[in-house]
């Protein structure tokens, strides 16, 4: 479906209005435009001009020109295309920001919502966490503010002491699963102490607030952009996340002003209910009633799976299910002795029509994961989860994850429970103070509970379970990959061959190094272990 010409100063004015959101913060997040699409040919072409030579090049009877198109008729056919929803055009030209000073929550519900774009974040896990680096509003009264940055700043303070309590319980697991000859070597000594340090702050930062801010380089073509700009009304774009967006589009016209043209009023503000805490507890009991004592639950798979898979196969070899049982085709696709593809780190089996079967089924999970942990989930875009705005995700109540090793420690368990109760307790008094409560629900602490409806077919679940069975990965996300890997062989027992560590899976195909991380690695011999050995052989 097409849309129709925007007004042009209603455009403007809209576009004005986002940018004033400055004011609603005392350090505004910043977006800096660093890399364009150029032509190689030195010729200065705009958006616009990008978009009309590529639409020509479709009835051109040979090469259209990637050129300058300002007369009429061109700026008819980028009008047109534009509004009749021909918008591939619009793909071609990407741009590379630089955002400084986001907090987590846009990043997570907005920036890496959408499955087009590219990022690189700076992560919690591999940096430490500076006090005081929180998004902090600026139109608050002087008591509230109070509230505020005492709430945050006591979340900060929390980091630190769990970074500090937790350094004796890592470094004795990694002197446990690393050779002792290992520690004796000074270079290697200070590699795992490294290690050790990084590991804390991955598991320190559960504390931290979402507010927390963050830096990143991020991608996206020119089309998205647009996307982007139209969906600011939406509900889940808080001030912030239209003030970004804004920016961008401020960034991208100051070297391009074609990209205005292009520009269209946004969708119209949606009216939703306020979510209401009874309703949202009472659904948070139902989905985790589904999940049982699972963190994720395999909720929909198609009943003969494994009898769709042997059929793309044996249609794409060209053999008859006389001459290729179900089984055989399955081992043939399945198995990394025969499919070396399978352990490819740069995927090439998208490209291969016979790896390229595992398309032909999907499967769905609900799945209960911190919001830390699920801003890693989302990053695999090629199994999308349906996941609910931050107003959806509290009801009051203290709900939140705990990581692997502050359970097995009474004393880390004991002394994390008491900063998640403070935390909660802080949000509690933020709201009752009048803080606006899309401000407050920032306080919330990277551990809470997020649950996640997410989907994909075959093969970009085992994309995933490839990236996360590695004992590198984030613990969290570690251990649902697991029992979701379990719950995916009990559906196609064939499949046990191929959803491995991706050393494992190197191994199997007899490809050296077995572990591709190089100095990075584990510490364990996970290439020699079956699936169902890696729950109880991850000590950290």
């Amino acid at each position: 479906m097409g849309v129709e010409k925007g007004s042009r100063p209603a455009v403007e004015n809209y576009f004005a209005e986002c940018l004033r959101l400055e004011e609603e913060f005392v350090h505004p997040p910043k977006a800096k435009l660093l890399l364009v699409s150029q032509s190689p040919m030195g010729e200065e072409i705009g958006a616009r001009d990008i978009a009309i030579s590529s639409a020509l090049q479709c009835y051109a009877p040979g090469t259209a020109a990637m050129t300058m198109r300002p007369e009429k008729k061109y700026q008819e056919i980028a009008d047109s295309t534009l509004y009749a929803g021909h918008h591939t055009t619009r793909m071609h030209l990407s741009y590379t920001f630089l955002i400084e000073g986001a907090s987590r929550d846009v990043t997570h519900d907005v920036l890496h919502f959408h499955p087009f774009y590219n990022t690189s974040q700076q992560s919690q896990r591999y940096v430490e966490a500076k006090e005081g680096s929180y998004l902090e509003p600026a139109k608050l009264t002087e008591q509230q503010r109070e509230i505020y940055l005492e709430s945050a700043k006591e979340a900060n303070r929390n980091y630190f002491e769990l970074l500090v309590l937790l350094e004796p319980e890592v470094e004795s697991r990694l002197r446990s699963i690393y050779p002792r000859g290992g520690w004796q070597n000074s270079r290697v000594a200070e590699r795992l102490e490294t290690r050790s340090q990084k590991l804390c702050q991955e598991i320190a930062r559960y504390v931290l607030p979402i507010a927390q801010i963050t830096n990143l380089y991020y991608t996206v073509n020119e089309l998205q952009l647009l996307r982007m700009f139209r969906a600011s009304q939406l509900p889940n774009y808080s001030k912030e996340a239209r003030l970004i967006t804004a920016k961008m589009v401020q960034k991208v016209a100051e070297f391009d002003e074609q990209i205005m043209a292009d520009l269209e009023e946004p969708f119209p503000e949606i009216e939703r209910d306020d979510f209401n805490e009874v309703y949202i507890r009472q659904q948070k009991k139902e989905f985790d009633f589904q999940l049982g004592e699972r963190q994720s639950q395999l909720i929909l798979s198609p009943y003969n799976a494994r009898e769709k898979l042997a059929l793309a196969v044996r249609n794409v070899l060209g053999v008859s299910e006389r001459n290729l049982s179900d089984p055989e085709a399955l081992l043939f696709l399945m198995d990394p002795k025969n499919n070396q593809l399978l352990a490819d780190v740069y995927e090439v089996g998208m490209m291969d029509p016979l790896t390229s079967c595992l398309r032909e089924v999907s499967f769905t999970n609900a799945t209960k994961l911190s919001h830390t942990a699920d801003s890693q989930r989302q990053r695999q875009r090629r199994t999308p989860g349906a996941t609910p705005p931050i107003a959806a995700m509290y009801d009051g109540n203290a709900d939140y994850v705990t990581p692997f090793i502050v359970r097995k420690s009474d004393e880390l368990r004991t002394k994390y429970e008491l900063m998640m109760a403070s935390s909660y307790r802080n949000i509690e008094r933020c709201l009752k103070a009048g803080i606006p409560k899309d401000w407050a629900l920032l306080l919330l602490p990277n551990a809470h509970a997020i649950r996640v409806v997410e989907s994909g077919d075959l093969f970009d679940w085992f994309h995933r379970f490839k990236q996360r069975l590695c004992f590198l990965a984030q613990e969290e996300i570690f251990f649902i990959t697991a029992e979701q890997a379990e719950q995916m062989i009990e559906r196609i027992p064939e499949s046990e061959m191929m959803i491995l560590a991706p050393c494992g899976l190197r191994k199997s195909s007899s490809l050296s190094p077995k572990c591709p991380e190089g100095e990075r690695w584990c510490g364990q011999a996970v290439f020699n272990m079956g699936i169902e050995d890696y729950k109880e052989r991850r000590l950290i």
